[in-house]
């Protein structure tokens, strides 16, 4: 269920470390940026400690989840510059994924029981969400995102777009 998108988090620091400071849009959302990866990996973490074998690891479970959601969610609204424009809309896509995910958790937990397929619609918002947050990490870094499903497109300008 968990895996630590380091390359997110390593994205995240070049950038910081790269000297970009010059343009205070650029440094608010690289610092945006910067306390997102921090909350996000601490809730990949927290989610990635659950014992699956605890009483509790159903509600530390749906709890590390909704966590998660909320932190997506600041994802989708750090401003983000003209140079990064291409993420908006998959950033807000992550968002959206990470909350439908901790909905359907919520929904296959539901009444002590356990709906194998709700929870498996969970997990596959939350593979879409991390996804998302991998390909940001591939474009903040000045890669070009992989995944079959992404479609990169050059505008007139020379600057490229990215969709899911």
């Amino acid at each position: 269920l968990c895996r630590v998108p380091a390359l997110f988090a390593a994205a995240v620091c070049f950038l910081l470390l790269s000297g970009c400071g010059k343009d205070r849009e650029l440094e608010q959302f690289y610092s945006e940026m910067e306390e997102f990866t921090r909350q996000a990996e601490q809730d990949f973490q927290t989610l990635s400690a659950i014992d699956p074998a605890s009483e509790n690891a159903v509600d530390e479970l749906l709890s590390a989840m909704d966590s998660l959601s909320q932190t997506f969610s600041l994802l989708s609204q750090i401003p983000i510059p003209e140079e990064f424009a291409s993420i908006e809309e998959i950033a807000a896509e992550a968002a959206s994924y990470m909350a439908e995910a901790a909905s359907l958790y919520h929904e296959a937990y539901a009444d002590g029981s356990y709906a194998e397929n709700t929870a498996a619609a969970a997990q596959e918002n939350y593979d879409r969400a991390v996804m998302r947050m991998d390909i940001i990490s591939q474009v903040l870094q000045g890669e070009m995102p992989t995944e079959e499903a992404v479609t990169i497109t050059t505008q007139p300008d020379g600057q490229t777009e990215t969709q899911q």
